[in-house]
């Protein structure tokens, strides 16, 4: 009985946090931006690398996945233990259940993307970073988006 609540309890924690990652798509748009007139300039692709995008940078920002890993962690200590024992065992389990549940989130909420330095034809100089859904090469022509919230990206001309 009990390792069947830790196994659903486990499971909720690692469904719950995988929803944290943002969509860095540079072919997702927020539905708020549907129906209104996005700016578009044409560019030129000056520079490309790989960069890391991470909400939660810090350990202590992640603390739905702390929280979750607590108390799962608990749980199993508590299933492990027993008598005297059972106290230790829960403790450690939700202190260590934290600490991995903390790490977890912060993966989850890792991601690899792009950052473009483009040129404007029209002159000046750009920066944006999305995600690896499109890959662009320096030299290339392109278009750079710009919807009415100020998200940016970037397609092939």
């Amino acid at each position: 009985m009990k390792k069947s609540v830790v196994s659903v309890l486990l499971l909720s924690c690692v469904l719950a946090i995988g929803g944290c990652a943002r969509n860095i798509s540079s072919s997702t748009y927020d539905a708020r931006t549907l129906g209104s007139a996005s700016s578009t300039y044409p560019c030129t692709i000056v520079k490309v690398r790989r960069v890391q995008v991470e909400e939660g940078e810090r350990l202590e920002d992640n603390k739905a996945g702390g929280i979750m890993g607590a108390l799962a962690g608990g749980a199993l200590g508590n299933a492990a233990g027993g008598g005297r024992g059972r106290t230790l065992t829960t403790v450690a389990g939700a202190l260590g259940g934290a600490v991995a549940g903390a790490y977890a989130e912060k993966s989850l909420k890792s991601q690899e993307a792009f950052e473009y330095v483009v040129e404007l034809e029209s002159g000046g100089m750009r920066t944006i970073v999305q995600g690896t859904d499109v890959v662009l090469a320096p030299g290339q022509s392109a278009l750079l988006i710009i919807d009415p919230n100020g998200r940016s990206r970037l397609i092939a001309k």
